[in-house]
Parts: structure tokens; sequence; C-alpha cells
């Protein structure tokens, strides 16, 4: 087994739980996003398990189609916006600044993406263990390019170590995919981006034991059980 439906399948059964754990270290609203990052890569990939299943035969082409789809749109016009934004609401205050132009970016490439994936549509195919998805973007070299760099600008950018590990983690699964599987590009990194979300879980373990700051620049003390 490489890239497979099964593949899929332990990846969101693994990241789940690891999202689940994120989300309830959350305490105010615009920290939110972030950790619910993890519990959306899971799902994403539970997702391309019915692609996977269509190419299978295990269900219908309508439900493959459909699936191919929303995995799609989660990819290429909603993730480039969601990540840096994310990020943005979490980061140091003396870093947001800095960290906006990406999510701005990160907003033009989405849009772009969705006017070709609208016009377009999406086929998929399978090769070398892995989903091809085609949606016709024109110049990829360019919309990718980017896309990389909204997404890991931002996260390098936000004042959190932790949080430009994970940045830095998905420059390496980018360049590698884009290197070794171009064409398999969307399925194959956010397998990565699913996996090295663990990072965003060690980052709110850390903030919350108050070893980092939160976004609002304090570092607070670890909640009781009793606050839980």
């Amino acid at each position: 087994m490489c890239f497979s439906l099964q593949a899929d399948l332990v990846a969101g059964a693994v990241v789940l739980p690891l999202g689940a754990l994120a989300l309830r270290e959350v305490r105010a609203p615009r920290e939110l996003p972030l950790p619910a990052l993890p519990v959306l890569f899971a799902v994403h990939q539970l997702v391309e398990a019915l692609v996977w299943a269509g190419a299978d035969g295990l269900v219908s082409d309508t439900t493959a189609h459909r699936a191919a789809l929303a995995y799609v749109v989660f990819a290429l016009p909603f993730l480039p916006l969601y990540l840096p934004l994310a990020v943005l609401l979490v980061a140091r205050p003396d870093r947001r600044g800095l960290v906006a132009p990406f999510v701005a970016l990160g907003g033009a490439v989405g849009a772009y993406m969705a006017w070709h994936l609208w016009t377009g549509g999406v086929r998929t195919t399978v090769r070398d263990h892995a989903i091809v998805y085609y949606v016709g973007l024109g110049e990829p070299e360019i919309s990718t390019g980017l896309y990389i760099v909204a997404v890991v600008g931002a996260c390098v950018l936000a004042g959190h170590r932790w949080i430009t590990a994970f940045g830095l983690a998905n420059l390496v699964g980018l360049l590698v995919v884009g290197y070794a599987y171009a064409d398999a590009f969307a399925s194959l990194w956010c397998v990565w981006a699913a996996v090295s979300s663990v990072l965003i879980l060690v980052h709110l373990a850390r903030v919350e034991r108050g070893a980092d700051p939160r976004g609002d620049g304090e570092s607070l003390q670890p909640r009781t059980d009793a606050a839980r």
C-alpha cells in the first residue's frame, strides 16, 4: 500500500483525534480556526477515500465525482485563504501586519482557483499510486508558487516557533511533492499537511502551559481542571 483508499482512511483516523485534542485548548473564538485545521485535514482525507473508492468501483461515479469536487474545493480555493487567516488570528500582535498581506494573497489565489474550478470542473485519474486532479489552472506554476508563498509565509512570520515549524514542514512537503509528483500535487501535499498539523497541537499545548504567548501577547498560566 502506498497512497490508496486505506492510506487515506488511516491518515484521517490518526489525525482526527489529534484535532479533537487541539480543539480542547481553545479559549477564545479567534483561536478556533487554527486548531480546527487538523480536524478539517482529517475529514479531507476521509473525503478522498471516497474518490479512491470510486476508482476501485466501490461507490458510484456520481458519489466519487462529488467527493473529488469537495476535495478540490477545500484544497485549492478554500485553504490558501483559510490557513493564513487562521494564523493571522493567533499571530503575535507585532507580527499581524506582516501576516496580513499573505491573507490577501491567499484570497486572490483562492479566487483565481475557484474561477477555474467553476468554469472547468474537475476530473480525476489514478497515476503512480496517487490521485491526479485535473482542474485546468492555465499557468499552474505561477498559481501554485503563489499558493505556497501565501500558506508558508503566514506561518513563518506568525511569531510562534511551532507554527513556524508547521509552515517550514509544509514547505518541505510542497517542494518534494512538486518535484517528485507534480501531477498529484493536491492529493499528496494534503496528506503531508494533515500529518504535519500535529505541530499545531504542540503549539497549543505549549501556549496552554504558559511556555509560549497567546496571540494577544499574554503568557497565561495553564487552566485548572475546574476551568475546563
